[in-house]
């Protein structure tokens, strides 16, 4: 029977995990967490088979946890769970070795089958995203990674010129990159597009 870490805030949902799995005779919850810290712990102590994470925790986020697992040798795989399946989520995730991105969106019993798939060494990037409601699938053709990055910093509250200097890009790049992105969402302002690239899923809003 494989054990399975889930670092999740939201109690409901975790015991929610917890209830479907005990339904099951090959996957077993070891133990749960609330945020970043204490799951890290957890999974020392532990040495689950899988990790479960939100992608939101209280200061950080399902990525950040895949990351230091790998900082402290913890080689475990990571399914990360987000209701916002934005582009830089799944693209923060490839970099990190074993993590998958799936959304909250599918049924619990399907999250169960893609945990599976991974722990057989079956998931791929085409399965997850088939399983995910990932923002590039989404019929918003023409933005380019280099807009979607400056999006979403911009809805992390960033100016112009703070997003150049964080980017080592010249202002004029950036605000081209945002002029570009206004006329490709059919917008007039960096409100309105905020806006409408996060009811589109092309970025995460602020907690």
């Amino acid at each position: 029977m494989k054990s399975i870490v889930i670092i999740d805030d939201q109690i409901s949902y975790a015991e929610a995990f917890g209830l479907a799995l005990s339904t099951t005779d090959d996957l077993r919850v070891a133990g749960r967490a609330p945020d970043a810290t204490s799951g890290i712990d957890l999974c020392r102590t532990l040495a689950p088979d899988l990790v479960v994470s939100d992608y939101r925790l209280p200061g950080e986020n399902g990525i950040d946890v895949a990351k230091a697992l790998r900082t402290n040798g913890i080689t475990t795989p990571v399914m990360i769970l987000t209701g916002f399946a934005a582009p830089s989520v799944s693209t923060d995730a490839a970099a990190v070795e074993d993590a998958w991105v799936f959304s909250k969106d599918v049924s619990i019993n399907q999250l169960v089958d893609g945990m599976r798939k991974i722990l057989a060494g079956e998931v791929s990037t085409a399965s997850r995203c088939a399983e995910s409601t990932a923002a590039s699938d989404l019929n918003v053709p023409g933005l380019s990674p280099g807009e979607l990055e400056v999006l979403q910093m911009l809805a992390e509250g960033n100016g112009a010129a703070e997003i150049a200097n964080m980017l080592h890009l010249s202002l004029h790049t950036i605000r081209s990159r945002i002029k570009h992105a206004l006329r490709k969402l059919e917008v007039n302002s960096q409100i309105e597009a905020i806006a409408t690239a996060t009811r589109l899923g092309l970025v995460v809003p602020p907690s």
